[in-house]
């Protein structure tokens, strides 16, 4: 290929502005003259180029508004939970304003019994943990009487929090996989009432495998905006068992987590309760009718307590007080058969 030969007494091409669209241009190469053709000069610029200038920024008043908008939308989607205070305020309260500098401790998440909460400590069950909850055998009824015993702690526990000024948002997740349906079956929306509860404070989700429940009780444990979660699947392993501790440690949300009877029993828990039901009380106005209901309560494992200490009680719910008490024929068995001492003159 030839060079082009430009005269040292003649500018070169290249260090002269190229002429008009249109214009024409001769090269030398060789002792030849060849036509040119110039494209035109009025080509837009490369992007390398172009001078890049910032946007104006926002005015200060501008910036605080958008701050707002932001906390509003996340109180919207993640309201605040406040621990009562006074334990003997009304339960089930909400909006109310969050008391500074009381001397008031913390209302607990108790069984109500005394004789139940004494087992577990005197700050009650750990809302920061999951708590895995058993029936006694395979059977129906002890199937029911675990589900009846993890519906009156959710209802303790929704006692012991107040929602913020979204009332009307769910407050408890209910996670089944369909081999947990099968076995217990489904929650049935007027039955909740008889533990003062309501379908609207629940958020149910049916999965389809048991991998998806623990998906989405970790997500909902670290998001930090619900009351309660309540998992149901036949049997966990240790290390999903950890990672919802975990999950349930950050997001400051307590789980309970229904496994099956024959399953092994996870380590990674807090508390793990056996239930089993109960003879029911006697109807104070028909001696026909069946009283109150009992269930027969084993506390298998406790943080708090030493580890080879199993205990069973069998308690009663009320459904005036929402809470649980000692059963009436168990409740003063020590002082019944206590000899009398009182001396007579």
């Amino acid at each position: 290929m030839a060079k082009a030969v430009y005269p040292l007494d003649t500018p070169s091409p290249l260090s002269c502005p190229p002429p008009s669209e249109g214009s024409d241009a001769f090269v030398t190469t060789s002792g030849r003259t060849h036509p040119v053709a110039f494209l035109s000069s009025r080509m837009p610029p490369r992007r390398s180029s172009t001078l890049t200038t910032a946007a104006p920024a926002p005015p200060a008043s501008s910036l605080e508004a958008l701050a707002q908008l932001r906390r509003r939308i996340l109180a919207i989607e993640r309201p605040k939970l406040e621990v009562r205070l006074d334990p003997d305020e009304e339960p089930g309260a909400c909006g109310r304003p969050e008391r500074r500098g009381s001397d008031t401790e913390p209302a607990a998440w108790s069984l109500g019994a005394p004789e139940a909460d004494a087992l577990i400590g005197a700050g009650g069950l750990d809302s920061e943990a999951c708590h895995e909850i058993k029936p006694g055998s395979g059977t129906a009824s002890s199937h029911a009487a675990s589900l009846a015993f993890t519906l009156a702690l959710a209802r303790r526990r929704l006692d012991q929090v107040a929602c913020g000024s979204r009332s009307s948002l769910p407050r408890i997740l209910w996670c089944a996989s369909p081999r947990a349906v099968r076995d217990m079956g489904s929650l049935y929306p007027p039955g909740l009432s008889r533990f003062g509860l309501k379908a609207s404070s629940f958020l149910f989700i049916e999965a389809r495998r048991d991998n998806d429940v623990l998906w989405a009780l970790e997500e909902a444990l670290r998001s930090g905006s619900l009351a309660l979660a309540i998992g149901a699947t036949p049997s966990i392993g240790l290390t999903p068992a950890r990672r919802l501790s975990l999950a349930a440690s950050e997001g400051a949300t307590p789980l309970l987590f229904l496994t099956s009877a024959r399953a092994p029993s996870s380590a990674a828990t807090s508390t793990r309760w056996r239930i089993d039901p109960a003879t029911s009380s006697v109807h104070p106005f028909d001696p026909r009718a069946p009283g109150a209901p009992r269930l027969a309560v084993r506390l298998e494992r406790c943080r708090s307590a030493p580890p080879a200490m199993q205990a069973g009680l069998t308690l009663e719910w009320s459904d005036e007080a929402y809470r649980f008490r000692l059963a009436a024929a168990l409740a003063d068995r020590k002082a019944e058969t206590a000899p009398d001492r009182r001396r007579t003159g």
